[in-house]
């Protein structure tokens, strides 16, 4: 076995019930039914990931920060460990890519247009993006050094885990062009609040890792 990074989509929020594009800091607060996401996850890393896991981390977004406490605590109360014994860190870097001009808009059309903005981010379109927002570049020069920094704190290849809780849009660009993992099935496979992407990073450069989950889908890839 090897070292991974699990990437958690943080529970619902108020404004994701409302359909509003919420990607700025500090963005909404979940709602009860993001903090039992946020709770079951916790439960379910401890069967995950369990004794490997080293670290918590959160982007700087409330939510994001929500969501890593409350699955921190649950994860320890599983694990019959004492409450703070997982290290819990807010980092810079890992929020969402940045809807520009479409900031709090939940009609149809913005809707559909960060649809196909996310569809060419995947595609490594450079020229995708809304109007004042951010690129799949964009996003990759500011999260893939905060995943590094990350990875350079922890022996990944002594079978230890981290696990960030981060955004749908920017988890699937970034696993995407970590792994090379087809953007079409990036695209098409929906990762709901408070399920995650594991990268296993082998010791390889960031473009080579290896997707080993992609929430509860099967992975063609690894199947045969």
């Amino acid at each position: 076995m090897a070292g991974r990074i699990i990437l958690i989509r943080h529970g619902q929020t108020h404004n994701n019930v409302r359909h509003l594009l919420d990607t700025r800091p500090p963005g909404a607060e979940l709602t009860e039914v993001g903090r039992r996401q946020a709770l079951g996850v916790g439960a379910e890393l401890a069967d995950y990931s369990g004794e490997r896991l080293a670290h918590m981390y959160s982007s700087i977004v409330l939510r994001a920060q929500q969501t890593a406490v409350l699955a921190a605590a649950t994860f320890e109360k599983a694990r019959s460990l004492e409450p703070g014994t997982v290290p819990l860190d807010v980092v810079a870097g890992i929020h969402e890519i940045d809807a520009g001009d479409y900031e709090m808009r939940g009609d149809d059309q913005a809707h559909q247009d960060y649809s196909t903005t996310l569809n060419g981010c995947l595609h490594g379109d450079p020229r995708a993006a809304l109007p004042g927002g951010e690129t799949y570049r964009d996003v990759l020069d500011r999260y893939q050094p905060t995943l590094e920094q990350i990875m350079d704190s922890h022996d990944l290849d002594d079978d230890r885990d981290v696990a960030i809780v981060s955004h749908s849009a920017a988890i699937r660009i970034v696993a995407t062009h970590a792994s090379g993992v087809d953007p079409n099935f990036a695209f098409n496979t929906y990762l709901g609040n408070g399920r995650f992407v594991v990268l296993e990073p082998g010791g390889r450069s960031f473009g080579r890792w290896t997707v080993v989950r992609w929430t509860d889908a099967p992975l063609p890839w690894l199947e045969g």
